[in-house]
């Protein structure tokens, strides 16, 4: 009975070590890593993540594996996790595989210096958002196939301050990676960080108060409801003296220019 009872342990104790080999999803701890390592404030150190990107390709690896089975069997959030998650781990690697930018040649070299464009900006990196070079859940996606695509249509647009396009005027990246238990909770904080910070954010007192806030409060205005829908979103952020002037039809809303050069520490120096 004792080897019986053995026998079956050893196939309780192997089944249970064949789920945790089949189990596809990121090790969101490794993401942290590579964040914690990397991330100065509103910045990141291209440069050391460069010279020693073994966790973030680790990161990516798993990206890769995951089976889009086991995503259908998460929960919304934990899908919005992945998601984000995955889209700022590809656009470090966008940057480290070409890094360090610099300014392309003959046309688009041209175009880019005509449109404003800073010399290391991932714009300088040919299709940069459409081409499908990062494989995540067994297909090759593109940074735009995963924010238009996949994050938008989960209907937050707090996510716009969660992914990170690697400029200066982008939403910074977070210190750790996002996580479904607490994708809420990080999500809020990642717009009020963002709107903290005066080149972002500005609220000026007039006759008719003048709000001048981010270009992606223009481009992405759908996803808020309309110029409408963007102010009464800030309302829920920002100050009470801020939120009492912020009434839609009241106040004038101007959209501050946008900074495409790369939110490098070698290029800002860090903080």
């Amino acid at each position: 009975m004792a080897v019986a009872r053995f026998g079956f342990l050893m196939v309780v104790v192997g089944l249970g070590a064949g789920a945790a080999e089949g189990q596809t999803l990121p090790d969101p701890g490794i993401f942290d890593r590579v964040l914690g390592a990397v991330v100065q404030d509103d910045l990141v150190d291209y440069a050391a993540l460069a010279e020693q990107r073994l966790d973030l390709d680790r990161y990516l690896e798993q990206l890769a594996r995951t089976s889009p089975a086991d995503l259908d069997l998460l929960s919304r959030d934990e899908r919005l996790a992945f998601w984000v998650n995955a889209y700022n781990a590809c656009a470090l690697r966008l940057v480290v595989d070409h890094y360090p930018i610099e300014a392309g040649q003959g046309n688009a070299a041209a175009n880019a210096q005509l449109a404003g464009v800073p010399a290391n900006s991932v714009r300088q990196i040919p299709d940069a958002r459409t081409r499908q070079f990062c494989r995540v859940a067994q297909w090759n996606r593109s940074l735009d196939g995963i924010e238009h695509g996949i994050l938008r249509p989960l209907g937050d647009p707090r996510i716009h301050f969660a992914v990170h396009c690697a400029a200066r005027s982008c939403p910074p990246l977070a210190r750790e990676a996002y996580r479904g238990d607490r994708i809420s909770e990080q999500l809020d904080a990642a717009v009020r960080r963002f709107l903290a910070d005066p080149r972002h954010y500005a609220l000026v007192r007039a006759d008719r108060p003048t709000l001048r806030v981010n270009k992606l409060f223009d481009w992405y205005k759908e996803d808020f409801g309309g110029t409408g829908g963007v102010v009464d979103f800030l309302r829920r952020y920002v100050s009470p003296a801020d939120a009492e002037l912020l009434q839609p039809g009241q106040v004038r809303v101007e959209y501050l220019p946008y900074d495409w050069a790369l939110d490098d520490t070698a290029v800002f120096g860090p903080r």
